[in-house]
């Protein structure tokens, strides 16, 4: 839960904007000190920051910032970068149409932790680094997210590019997540996921995983060789699909290297047509004849 806030700070960035509809600041400092309240909009309270600097008409870079989720809780940021930004769009209230944002250098600490102990963690603790960066093409209702990624040294790194038709940014709140009709009328082109996995799914996604599984807390083990055996069923449905054979095979040694999959794992797909978020929904069944022909519709590739 703790990790999932990081990235959530980040998309605040973008989708959390404050209420307000002003005059754009001449003072391009002024403008970027206005934007740090929306950060406070996934945490507890508004983070301390060292340095504002503006960056041209339409960025920011903060440094030696700390954001307090709870007493026991919280991050520190060596620089937050965020660019690609059209202040008129922010002081009326509406989602920006091109963002870019780089967090780097983010450590844990605790705001009731001893000094001795934040010194500790300091040393011993490799700083992890979020990017997250889109664009949204207003004529053909497409938004392309050319880079999500989440990294570090100790851990490696998982990178997501999508793009996606029907968000129409302008008639999403800003302070409110889309709702059902909003998502309804999503629609996926594109979507490719790189992961090199050094530690990162057992540090990050295990213990989330199996507490959503049936026995997972008690049987964790057998819980994981259950879960694989029925990936690993469900790979026939690709190969009738079409899908290539050694694109199948690439996912199967994926499956089978869980949970502490090693070097690089590329997935890729590219429906024709647009894939509905409704039709994704419709899949969740375990239809037979449904997942077919929604596999067929993938052009999916993959390595490992």
């Amino acid at each position: 839960m703790i990790r999932i806030r990081i990235a959530a700070f980040v998309a605040a960035a973008g989708l959390a904007l404050p209420a307000q509809a002003a005059p754009v600041p001449t003072d391009p400092v002024q403008r970027c000190r206005d934007l740090i309240p929306m950060i406070s909009k996934a945490t507890a309270e508004d983070p301390t920051v060292g340095n504002v600097t503006p960056l041209g008409d339409t960025g920011c870079r903060y440094t030696d910032l700390q954001i307090a989720i709870s007493q026991y809780q919280g991050w520190m940021v060596g620089s937050l970068t965020v660019d690609r930004i059209d202040f008129k769009r922010f002081y009326t209230d509406q989602l920006p149409r091109t963002l870019s944002v780089h967090a780097e250098g983010i450590r844990f600490f605790a705001p009731a932790m001893p000094a001795a102990t934040a010194y500790q963690m300091k040393l011993v603790q490799r700083p992890i680094e979020i990017s997250f960066d889109y664009d949204y093409d207003y004529d053909a209702d497409v938004l392309t997210i050319r880079d999500a990624t989440f990294r570090g040294d100790r851990i490696g790194h998982i990178t997501v590019t999508a793009a996606l038709r029907g968000p129409d940014l302008d008639q999403i709140a800003v302070d409110t997540l889309p709702g059902d009709k909003a998502l309804a009328g999503l629609s996926l082109q594109s979507l490719t996921v790189d992961f090199d996995n050094q530690g990162m799914f057992e540090g990050y996604a295990l213990l989330p995983m199996l507490l959503a599984l049936p026995d997972g807390e008690t049987d964790p083990e057998g819980t994981v060789a259950a879960a694989k055996a029925q990936a690993m069923a469900q790979l026939a449905i690709l190969v009738t699909a079409g899908v290539p054979k050694d694109s199948v095979a690439a996912i199967g040694r994926f499956i089978q290297s869980m949970p502490q999959p090693r070097g690089p794992f590329r997935l890729s797909i590219a429906p024709q047509p647009a894939l509905a978020f409704s039709e994704m929904a419709e899949a969740q069944s375990g239809d037979p004849a449904k997942l077919l022909a929604l596999a067929k519709r993938l052009n999916l590739t993959a390595s490992y």
